[in-house]
């Protein structure tokens, strides 16, 4: 009993290893045109092995026994195809791709099929180029007959030409300085002012070009460039009743005064005041060395230390 068992283990094993098998993968294709053809039955003869073709042409088998096989590619419209494979061990089965000729009831009816969709399409074009000469002709009878009667006044009026902007180098530079497109700084005449006065030294009480304090410098850009006199300390142009004053900083335009406390003083009195500009920015002449100088320049408004001592801007009415 015991030796019947062995000779039935070695025969199931001796088939298991002539199972071993391989597997390969191709692409389908139409000769012709070398699109890939779907749904075609791939079958490997005298096996199990039958798939069809994905949307790509591509099939796939896996566990091939080993041995020669014919391969057989079937497809409505298209002849048979047949070839051969071999699967072996040790080896790979690598098929290049499956080229499928059309039949030639299917090549014939493609054929009257082109001419059909040809002639069709010439047909289409030949309308259209009715369509649009009649269409043209309907027009220049319109075209004709409104020349004689015109019933609609038309009035032409020429197009004004659009002034060109231009800009000068003082607005280039000061929209650098201040971070703005060029477009926003309008006023040439205050930045021209400003680059004019730019690093003069500060003095308490000075009045000129020799040292100016911070009001004289406002009161000279307030006179020259807008046309207005305003009062001479900082003190007096805050209690103006022609000063309309305001707390918050968004409200700022350019021209507006802009007041301060305790700078270059202990106290919470008004002690300085400078011109805004844009984006934070505002010119003034301060004993201030932010930026290592003191004198005529541009400060921001959001530094910490303008920031904390800013009491309000000013709106001139007068």
């Amino acid at each position: 009993m015991s030796r019947v068992l062995i000779i039935f283990i070695l025969l199931i094993s001796s088939n298991l290893i002539g199972a071993q098998n391989n597997d390969f993968k191709s692409i389908v294709l139409e000769k012709s045109t070398s699109v890939p053809i779907e749904g075609a039955i791939v079958s490997v003869e005298k096996t199990i092995l039958s798939t069809k073709t994905d949307d790509r042409g591509m099939f796939y088998f896996e566990n091939v026994p080993y041995g020669e096989h014919v391969v057989t590619v079937v497809k409505e419209a298209y002849q048979t195809k047949f070839f051969l494979i071999k699967s072996e061990e040790g080896t790979r089965i690598v098929v290049g791709k499956v080229e499928m000729d059309l039949t030639k009831d299917e090549a014939e009816r493609r054929k009257d099929l082109r001419k059909k969709t040809a002639k069709e399409e010439a047909e289409k074009i030949k309308e259209a180029k009715k369509a649009k000469k009649e269409k043209d002709k309907l027009l220049a009878k319109k075209l004709k007959k409104l020349k004689k009667e015109n019933t609609i006044d038309v009035v032409y009026d020429s197009i004004p030409e659009t002034p060109k902007v231009t800009f000068t180098a003082t607005q280039y530079k000061y929209a650098e300085i201040l971070g703005v497109p060029v477009e926003n700084l309008t006023n040439n005449e205050l930045y021209e002012f400003i680059d004019d006065w730019m690093g003069i030294t500060y003095l308490m009480g000075g009045e000129t070009r020799e040292g100016i304090d911070c009001s004289s410098f406002t009161q000279r850009l307030s006179t020259k460039v807008y046309d207005r006199y305003i009062e001479r300390t900082a003190e007096k142009q805050y209690d103006s009743k022609y000063t309309d004053k305001f707390t918050e900083q968004t409200n700022l335009k350019e021209g507006d005064l802009i007041f301060f406390e305790g700078v270059g003083q202990q106290t919470d009195q008004v002690t300085h005041v400078g011109i805004y500009l844009n984006n934070d920015r505002f010119v003034h002449s301060t004993s201030v060395r932010d930026g290592g100088v003191k004198g005529v320049k541009v400060s921001n408004l959001k530094d910490a230390f303008w920031n904390k001592r800013f009491i309000c801007g000013g709106r001139r009415t007068d």
